[in-house]
């Protein structure tokens, strides 16, 4: 069985979001306080490794025929989907995180890409 390799670009997003995220939880610890650096800890925390389950899923969806990983992938779409929003609710309404603060670490990997892609088009000469 072949072994699919992530693509090193992938890599490079995964490696600059994981680095914000933790920037972003030391920066909000040193100046908004524990509660604060909480929130963007569990944020960061769902949006990374959701980012890892959606890579599983799809990994094994690429491997079955077609019919059978439309329905493996909505299927895996509904419980991920599920999950997380049952994980969201219960951070803000049983733990009490700041609802700003864990939108800053749901967002840990939009920053990345969007950081990836200013780096790169400043290095390649803006194109």
């Amino acid at each position: 069985m072949n072994q699919i390799v992530k693509d090193p670009i992938q890599k490079r997003i995964e490696y600059i979001s994981l680095a914000l995220w933790a920037g972003l939880c030391i920066i909000s610890f040193l100046t908004m306080g524990s509660s604060f650096a909480q929130g963007v800890f569990f944020g960061g925390a769902i949006c990374l490794l959701n980012i890892q389950w959606i890579y599983r899923h799809a990994k094994t969806a690429v491997m079955l025929e077609p019919k059978r990983s439309t329905f493996y992938m909505t299927s895996r779409y509904i419980i991920r989907l599920s999950v997380i929003g049952f994980i969201i609710f219960a951070l803000i309404a049983w733990v009490k995180v700041n609802i700003f603060a864990l939108l800053i670490g749901l967002s840990v990997v939009v920053l990345g890409i969007t950081s990836y892609a200013c780096f790169s088009y400043i290095f390649a000469g803006g194109d």
